[in-house]
């Protein structure tokens, strides 16, 4: 009955990363009904502390109109769009235009946004980040939540694996990042590896797990990490 338990999880775990692997074809544009209420939440807790009035209203305006709007980070703004679209005080039609090219310019520096393209007529190209890329909010959220030490109890016990709570955990500890080629993850674009493979016996607990890209997650599949790590 164990074997077959197990073979189930395996099983399992393999379906998880072929039906992420399947999804990445999407890219950028793979957020789901179910993510964006969960990216908005993570937005107001810990994004907008963070941001100056104006600067949390042009980051809503740009995630409205990316992320928010069809899943694509990507869109292209210009000082003009800001300017009528964005805020408007009471004793002027306009915000000025030094001070949209001051707030993207804070935008920028905290990580909010991105800039990825040369400016036309139709604005410059930008990438909007989310709450989980962005290193600021990453760190105030450990502060503001005082992320506690994991349990005095043996962690082989605990499924870090299944349990979504615990997922983001060890993502946490690894900083979003592919323990194997660096990329910068976020809790969507994000897969955990079995340090030890689960057919030879590895577990889903805390220490057995690293977060790993889509891409090194698939190559790596069974084989030890050793192995992986010699191809590289």
């Amino acid at each position: 009955m164990n074997e077959r338990l197990e073979r189930v999880r395996q099983l399992l775990n393999e379906l998880e990363v072929e039906m992420q692997t399947a999804s990445a074809a999407v890219g950028d544009r793979d957020f789901s009904a179910l993510e964006l209420p969960l990216i908005i939440q993570e937005i107001v807790d810990d994004l907008q502390p963070l941001l100056t009035p104006f600067a949390a209203a042009f980051y809503w305006y740009v995630f409205r109109h990316s992320i928010s709007r069809d899943g694509n980070p990507h869109l292209r703004v210009s000082t003009s769009d800001l300017q009528r679209a964005v805020v408007k005080s009471a004793h002027s039609a306009m915000v000025a235009p030094v001070t949209v090219r001051e707030t993207l310019r804070a935008l920028e520096t905290i990580g909010a946004i991105r800039k990825e393209g040369e400016p036309n007529r139709d604005g410059t190209l930008y990438r909007v980040l989310i709450p989980d890329e962005i290193e600021a909010c990453r760190k105030f959220r450990a502060e503001r939540t005082a992320i506690e030490p994991l349990p005095e109890i043996d962690a082989a016990d605990i499924d870090y694996y299944n349990i979504r709570e615990n997922r983001i955990k060890v993502y946490e500890r690894d900083a979003y990042k592919c323990r194997y080629c660096y990329e910068q993850l976020t809790r969507f674009t994000a897969t955990l590896d079995h340090v030890r493979p689960v057919a030879e016996g590895g577990g889903n607990s805390f220490e057995n797990l690293v977060t790993a890209c889509l891409g090194c997650n698939s190559r790596k599949h069974k084989r030890p990490v050793g192995d992986f790590l010699a191809e590289q």
